[in-house]
């Protein structure tokens, strides 16, 4: 059986390395790339074809210093920002029944997420 193709492409640029109330803030770009797997075992319908997808991603983040120590670090994600409706290779659930409402066979990954995270270090 042959692998599908995968690559990944992450860009991060450093906008402040170590400033006096803001470090390591950057902006990323990730593209996630993913081939057509027509290689599969066809033995009792166990698997089944899956066409190419590609995802684009985006990111912005810093951590937050007070008196010299990072108190916080805040984070907003942006994922599948094309709204690709995709599944992939492994999963088992495109082999659930067909949707009633979009008409497609099987349960598809995450459309577009935005993520909001925050990060407070604890120190005891």
């Amino acid at each position: 059986m042959k692998i599908s193709n995968i690559f990944m492409l992450l860009t991060v640029y450093d906008i402040i390395r170590d400033g006096r109330t803001l470090t390591n803030t950057y902006v990323a770009v990730n593209l996630d790339c993913n081939a057509k797997q027509s290689h599969y075992l066809m033995e009792g319908e166990s698997e089944t074809a899956t066409p190419a997808y590609t995802l684009l991603g985006a990111s912005v983040g810093s951590q937050f210093k007070y008196r010299g120590k990072v108190v916080a670090e805040v984070s907003i994600i942006a994922d599948n920002l094309l709204d690709k409706a995709y599944q992939s290779h492994l999963s088992h659930l495109k082999y659930a029944a067909e949707n009633l409402v979009t008409g497609r066979t099987g349960v598809f990954n995450m459309g577009r997420n935005f993520i909001f995270k925050v990060n407070i270090p604890l120190s005891f």
